[in-house]
C-alpha cells in the first residue's frame, strides 16, 4: 500500500469514527437547542452559556418537578444573605424558579404563580433591569438582567401564569391533579435530597411535601 493511501486511510469514515462524529454532532444539536432555552443565542447571551450549563443540569436533574415545563429562562443575580448569586432566572408552567451552581456550590429558589401580588421592572443601569416579585410581607430582587426582547417575554409569561392561577381555579386544580397523577414520590425524594444536602430547611422542606401531595 502507498503512503498516500496509508495516509487517506487513516481518515476513512469507519462505522466507529461514524458513530463518534454521529454523537458530537448530537451533542452539539442538543447545546444549540438548551442555549436557546435558557440563555437565548444573542452574542451578549451565548457567551455566558457555558458558565450556566452547570446550574442548567442542576435544574434539570434535582430542581424540576414532574410534568413542570420551561416557558422561559434569562440569566440573573439573585442577592441572598449578604452574597451575590450569579444564575438563572426560570419561569415554568408552575412557578418562577432561581437556581445556580458553582462547583459544589447549589442553591434554588422559588415562588409560585398563587402566591405572587406583582411583579414589575427599575432601572439597574443604561442596559440591565432589576426585576422585582412581590409575595405577601417579602420582596425579591433579581437584577443584573440585559433590558431586550427576551425579559419582555419573560415577563409577559410570567404575568400570563400569574392571572391563570389567580382567575382561573380550575386549571390550578388540573395542574395539582395532573401533578399528583404523575410520581410523586419521585418528587418527595428530590426534595428529600435537597433537605439532607442542607439545601432546604426543614421548613421549606415541609411546605415542597404539602405542595406535592396536593
Amino acid at each position: 500500500m502507498s503512503f498516500f493511501k496509508k495516509i487517506m486511510g487513516t481518515f476513512e469514515k469507519t462505522p466507529e469514527r461514524q458513530a463518534v462524529i454521529d454523537a458530537k454532532e448530537r451533542t452539539k444539536q442538543e447545546d444549540i437547542q438548551q442555549r436557546e432555552k435558557y440563555v437565548g443565542t444573542s452574542l451578549n447571551r451565548g457567551m455566558k452559556y457555558t458558565f450556566y450549563k452547570p446550574a442548567i443540569h442542576y435544574f434539570e436533574s434535582t430542581v424540576q418537578l414532574a410534568n413542570e415545563i420551561v416557558l422561559s429562562s434569562l440569566p440573573a443575580e439573585y442577592d441572598f444573605r449578604d452574597l451575590e448569586k450569579k444564575g438563572l432566572l426560570i419561569a415554568t408552567n408552575m412557578r418562577v424558579v432561581f437556581v445556580t451552581k458553582m462547583g459544589v456550590s447549589q442553591f434554588y429558589k422559588s415562588i409560585y404563580y398563587k402566591y405572587m401580588e406583582g411583579i414589575f421592572l427599575a432601572s439597574d443601569g443604561i442596559a440591565q433591569k432589576e426585576l422585582i416579585i412581590l409575595t405577601p410581607g417579602l420582596r425579591e430582587t433579581f437584577d443584573d438582567i440585559l433590558n431586550d426582547d427576551r425579559l419582555n417575554k419573560f415577563i409577559d409569561v410570567v404575568q400570563k401564569q400569574m392571572q391563570d392561577s389567580k382567575d382561573n381555579p380550575r386549571m390550578t386544580n388540573d395542574k395539582k391533579k395532573l401533578s399528583a397523577s404523575a410520581d410523586p414520590y419521585s418528587d418527595l425524594e428530590k426534595i428529600a435530597n435537597l433537605r439532607d444536602k442542607g439545601i432546604l430547611t426543614e421548613e421549606e422542606f415541609l411546605e415542597e411535601k404539602k405542595k406535592i401531595l396536593g
